[in-house]
């Protein structure tokens, strides 16, 4: 574990984008509190840390600003896959364009709305599905409202 830790927290400042699970970084960074959990990613050198928060949304930071990301009201049968799916949300958002925190917002609704199925990839929504929406809950079924 000790090499491990060491390993992750040196490569932490080569990456743009860190992105850690809050039960997963508690073991590494040895830190309870999420806002001290971002002050050290920043410290250790990350320019972008996202900490997932599972049903409690997200916490963003670039450095500059930082914002707490609420959840999403959905009905969880199941999280598996979800922090990937944000993940791969996150990154493709940022690969078409959108800023950081747009990517942000939309990595969130998709990795809410892929807990309302089972199975990591049967679930996985559609772009349209989650595209500057906020996600809501009508007869048990998840559903994606427009912001605009």
């Amino acid at each position: 574990m000790t090499r491990a830790k060491a390993v992750i927290t040196a490569t932490i400042p080569l990456a743009d984008y860190f992105l850690p699970s809050l039960d997963d970084v508690k073991v590494l960074s040895g830190l309870e509190q999420p806002d001290a959990i971002v002050d050290w990613s920043h410290r250790l050198g990350a320019s972008h840390v996202v900490l997932k928060l599972g049903a409690d949304g997200a916490l963003a930071s670039d450095g500059t600003r930082r914002e707490r990301i609420p959840p999403h009201a959905v009905e969880c049968v199941d999280a598996t896959g979800a922090g990937d799916c944000f993940a791969g949300s996150l990154l493709a958002r940022l690969a078409f364009g959108d800023d950081f925190w747009r990517a942000v917002r939309y990595a969130n609704a998709a990795a809410a709305l892929t807990t309302t199925g089972y199975g990591a990839v049967a679930p996985l929504p559609r772009p349209e599905q989650c595209s500057g929406c906020s996600v809501h809950r009508r007869n048990g079924n998840a559903y994606p409202v427009s912001s605009r």
